[in-house]
């Protein structure tokens, strides 16, 4: 799909209707191509949950060589697993990877009540059987229903904006 200017100007007066301002003097940056390419890793051991919806939420992860060597786990041979819990440490899910730098999608509908939750994810290395504890993600809000009398643009337009 190409991107043109039309196309654009179409998605900024979609997302700023909910305001009630429209886009209608603006200019497009046509922005050169990268000349560094994003990183594949940081080396830097990381565990971020973040909330895509009532139902759902995305954890990516980096662990770094280093912290296997500390372990003596080959890093071709590591099998990690991840925990998700409430605020009281209730298990909620949990999945496993081969892989030191991934991500996953987390489905978290069922097995609550109330109408907000906190939520995390607890890292672990499989280690024989036992599990050795390396890290926790950030703590989510995340919300058991969508208001029903919110509509779906203020809902797209509040994620892409940050809240604002």
């Amino acid at each position: 799909m190409n991107f043109t200017d039309d196309l654009i100007a179409q998605s900024l007066s979609h997302i700023c209707k909910s305001s009630g301002e429209n886009i209608k003097n603006f200019k497009i940056i046509k922005e050169s191509p990268i000349s560094h390419p994003i990183p594949q890793k940081y080396n830097k051991d990381k565990l971020v949950l973040l909330p895509i919806n009532p139902n759902s939420s995305f954890v990516y992860w980096e662990i770094t060589d280093k912290t296997l060597e500390k372990f003596g786990i080959d890093p071709k041979n590591v099998q990690l697993s991840f925990k998700l819990l409430d605020a009281a440490n209730h298990e909620i899910g949990e999945f496993s990877s081969s892989l030191t730098i991934g991500n996953y999608y987390i489905n978290h509908k069922s097995g609550h009540k109330s109408g907000h939750k906190s939520l995390h994810v607890k890292l672990f290395l499989n280690l024989c059987n036992k599990l050795e504890y390396i890290s926790s993600s950030n703590i989510i809000g995340a919300q058991q229903n969508t208001p029903k009398s919110m509509r779906d643009d203020l809902i797209y337009t509040s994620t892409l904006l940050g809240g604002k």
